[in-house]
């Protein structure tokens, strides 16, 4: 599938699950940044908080509220020095249930 720049998609099922607004631009900004075959992404805290306009404590609220609904699978990296490294997030795919 082809990756758009200028759009992402959400499904509707993500509105059933009535996040808290923080929850929902967190995930909202995840999505944005996903890869479509692997749906996993590494954004910084830094990058996802500016892109959200939120600090890194609600950043840290709002990846920790994903993780406990299951819609995100968040994993600390390391360099090879031992240093830390952006988180990988896997984000659950959410499919539609038909009416």
């Amino acid at each position: 599938m082809k990756k758009h720049k200028d759009y992402f998609m959400l499904p509707n099922k993500i509105f059933d699950l009535e996040l808290k607004p923080r929850d929902f631009i967190v995930y909202s900004c995840l999505v944005r940044h996903k890869d479509n075959e692997t749906h996993t992404c590494f954004p910084s805290r830094k990058l996802i908080a500016k892109e959200c306009c939120i600090t890194l404590r609600t950043v840290d609220k709002a990846l920790a509220s994903l993780q406990n609904l299951a819609l995100i699978d968040l994993q600390n990296r390391k360099r090879m020095n031992g240093s830390n490294t952006t988180n990988l997030y896997t984000i659950t795919v959410l499919l539609e249930i038909a009416s």
